[in-house]
């Protein structure tokens, strides 16, 4: 039981450790996430985020990044592993004209995990004009409901690169405490809706940007 307890202790100690260690070379910890920190140095930055003990570093200065990475050298045993790819299912693409920024493996391990890497697929992620009400369908059974929540709160992670489903999403989320059969066909649709949607995701394109930010907002019509 002390080895185990041990064990269990060495992830917070080593993060304690290293978050400890980044304010003595410049960084603050930002106020919305524990995990991201910045180092503001002149007009540079360089920003960090933290998990377990995979690491992601940006900024504006390829010199001040670099710096960072000798001082985290020096001081902990770590790898650098170039340019990131793939980080908590979420997966970067670089190309000629910008990042592509996609979930189309965690999508995929999703639809398997879920029983559905075989469905027929849809082309919305809902009905039109979907409301549901908290009277549809019958209770669920006590499994079906641990796999309605388990699908749903997959869904809303995908929803980081995939804002085409954050409406359908949102409104089946609105039912976690007592879900109904109803409301796991609507979780389902949504999956369906993804596999036939695989290689959607979030371009982030350079050069295209003016002095003044303009916002460019598209809805459903229907």
């Amino acid at each position: 039981m002390k080895e185990r307890a041990s064990l269990d202790r060495a992830p917070r100690a080593w993060n304690e450790r290293f978050t400890n260690f980044l304010p003595t070379i410049g960084f603050t910890v930002s106020y919305t996430d524990p995990s991201h920190f910045v180092k503001h140095q002149d007009a540079s930055k360089v920003f960090l985020l933290l998990y377990v003990d995979d690491i992601i570093i940006t900024g504006t200065c390829e010199h001040l990044i670099s710096a960072v990475k000798l001082a985290l050298q020096e001081e902990f045993d770590m790898k650098d592993l170039s340019h990131l790819h793939y980080f908590l299912g979420i997966e970067i693409t670089y190309l000629q004209n910008g990042l592509f920024v996609s979930q189309h493996k965690y999508a995929q391990d999703l639809l398997h995990k879920s029983g559905l890497a075989d469905c027929h697929t849809h082309c919305t992620p809902c009905k039109s004009g979907l409301k549901l009400l908290k009277t549809a369908g019958s209770p669920l059974q006590s499994h079906d409901v641990l796999q309605f929540r388990s699908i749903v709160g997959c869904l809303q992670y995908l929803t980081f690169t995939r804002p085409d489903i954050a409406f359908a999403v949102n409104s089946v989320c609105q039912f976690l405490h007592c879900p109904t059969d109803e409301y796991l066909i609507a979780a389902r649709r949504i999956l369906r809706y993804v596999k036939s949607t695989m290689n959607h995701g979030i371009m982030y394109k350079r050069g295209e940007y003016t002095d003044l930010p303009q916002l460019q907002a598209f809805c459903d019509a229907d």
